[in-house]
């Protein structure tokens, strides 16, 4: 999905519902649980970790807000990703293991999100159509 930094407030919520249906999604591969906000080295890597991967796919308002973070955490992570690959002790692999699994993960739920979108815009055309009908109707009534 591409980066969307402009565009409705429908668009935004909707990646961030997006991003927020991918990250449990992230947490569950690496096994670890998402509710625990600790400062412990495993749950700060995969949090920086997820921040810089779902960075390269969406804004980084709608990762921190999907992570529950100050978008500054986000660009803090991008800034650092390179550093924390050589240097943080087993943060390159877990930052492999959640690329490898994000594009699988993004697209399942960017066709959930597609089908969630069209069902509403769907919904809106058959009232439209309802209520053209109706307009018919009465256009008919009087002529």
């Amino acid at each position: 999905m591409k980066k969307k930094e402009e565009g409705s407030e429908d668009d935004y919520q909707d990646q961030v519902n997006l991003v927020g249906n991918i990250i449990p999604m992230l947490y569950d591969v690496l096994g670890e649980d998402q509710s625990d906000e600790s400062r412990r080295t495993r749950l700060a890597q995969i949090r920086a970790a997820i921040g810089t991967a779902l960075y390269k796919h969406f804004p980084a308002p709608v990762v921190a807000e999907a992570l529950g973070l100050h978008r500054d955490s986000i660009t803090q992570y991008k800034r650092k990703h390179s550093k924390n690959l050589r240097e943080w002790k087993g943060y390159d692999d877990t930052f492999l293991i959640i690329q490898c699994t994000l594009d699988s993960a993004i697209e399942i739920e960017t066709t959930k999100t597609n089908i969630e979108i069209l069902s509403r815009r769907i919904l809106k055309l058959v009232q439209t159509r309802h209520k053209l009908e109706k307009q018919l109707v009465k256009i008919k009534y009087y002529e």
